[in-house]
């Protein structure tokens, strides 16, 4: 059975500045790496932009996160795409969508030079994916903040080609995804046929502010605030849902896909969908029929039950490969495969159909 890999990972090193115009070479990225023996212990790992420390999980993978995994550097920077194959052919993935990590946050305060990253970044993984025979495709990221640099950035993108989707996060610089600003770069998306991607990561800077001062638990993920990572993880994510089917974005674009990654399971669903009936929503229904709306599902989730109540498909499956925490799945058919309740059409859909459909594959 083939397997579609809805939502991998690049841990991004220096050559992805390698794009950067010369006048922002001097404000490239630089990679940090601390001793282990800091509050930080193994995500010792860090950027430096525009002069400040920034924590993006093991992004650069030069720290003890990185290297401690069973995955090659060269595999989890792209840099060898060989390698990369070699662990998605042993994890019995046969396409795989790349989406970035230090983009989970938010990059640096100044709009112009995020926007100079990003289009950086994408120009090299679309250089490398394209190096995979059809195996590999990536989630651009374009600077929301600049709406008209962003559909520049699509426009350029796809001329690149190899790209799969735009990356987004719940929340964009503190803006929910309902927010008019943003509707130019969803017409240029619509336009191009490529789906949103709203992908767990904290887009909010005065969110992180409001629970600084929380004392983090040891061993917690340091690049989130204290004890909160659950709230601006997930949920913000599930908070984009509700507001793309109860704003008027529900209908400015009938033809776009929207896809809600990482966020910890599909069952919330249940409840979003079922909420937003009782109150007569007609979005919700619509978007489900036109088969718009896509969700990355768990293992130990009832998906027969959920598809039941709201159908088929809707449900992806993603490895988070070569991320390493309690979203990752080395090897998602033998995880869903052990399954005994699972009927072949949803089975099937499950690991390869919706996931084709949201992101148009015809291969």
């Amino acid at each position: 059975m083939r397997v579609f890999d809805s939502d991998a990972h690049i841990m991004e090193n220096e050559l992805a500045w390698q794009h950067l115009p010369k006048e922002f070479h001097a404000r490239r990225p630089l990679a940090i790496e601390l001793p282990e023996d800091t509050s930080l212990t193994v995500f010792n790992a860090a950027w430096l932009i525009d002069e400040k420390v920034r924590l993006f999980g093991a992004s650069p993978p030069i720290g003890a996160r990185s290297v401690g995994k069973r995955y090659p550097i060269e595999s989890q920077t792209l840099e060898s795409i060989p390698a990369r194959l070699a662990d998605m052919d042993r994890a019995n993935i046969d396409i795989q969508i790349i989406y970035p990590t230090f983009g989970l946050l938010n990059l640096c305060e100044d709009a112009a030079l995020e926007t100079e990253l990003m289009k950086s970044y994408n120009t090299y993984v679309a250089g490398q994916v394209k190096q995979s025979g059809g195996r590999m495709r990536y989630a651009a990221m374009v600077p929301f903040r600049d709406p008209e640099a962003a559909v520049k950035e699509i426009d350029r993108v796809c001329e690149m080609g190899s790209v799969a989707s735009i990356f987004m996060r719940g929340l964009e610089w503190d803006k929910p995804i309902s927010d008019p600003d943003f509707y130019p770069i969803y017409a240029e998306a619509e336009k191009r046929n490529l789906p949103m991607a709203v992908h767990i990561g904290s887009g909010s800077p005065a969110i992180r502010e409001m629970f600084q001062y929380q004392q983090r638990i040891p061993g917690e993920e340091p690049f989130w605030p204290g004890r909160v990572k659950r709230l601006i993880g997930p949920l913000i994510v599930q908070f984009a849902f509700y507001n793309l089917m109860e704003t008027p974005l529900a209908t400015e674009f009938p033809k776009l896909r929207w896809g809600f990654l990482e966020t910890a399971g599909s069952d919330w669903l249940m409840g979003a969908v079922g909420a937003l009936r009782r109150k007569g929503n007609k979005a919700v229904d619509k978007f489900i029929d036109e088969g718009r709306v896509f969700v990355c599902a768990e293992p130990t989730e009832d998906l027969d039950y959920m598809a039941g109540k709201i159908g088929n498909d809707i449900f992806m499956i993603c490895t988070d490969l070569p991320h390493f925490d309690d979203a990752a799945h080395e090897n998602p058919l033998e995880e869903f495969g052990v399954r005994k309740d699972l009927n072949p059409e949803t089975m099937e859909k499950l690991l390869w159909h919706n996931a084709s459909r949201f992101y148009d594959y015809a291969g």
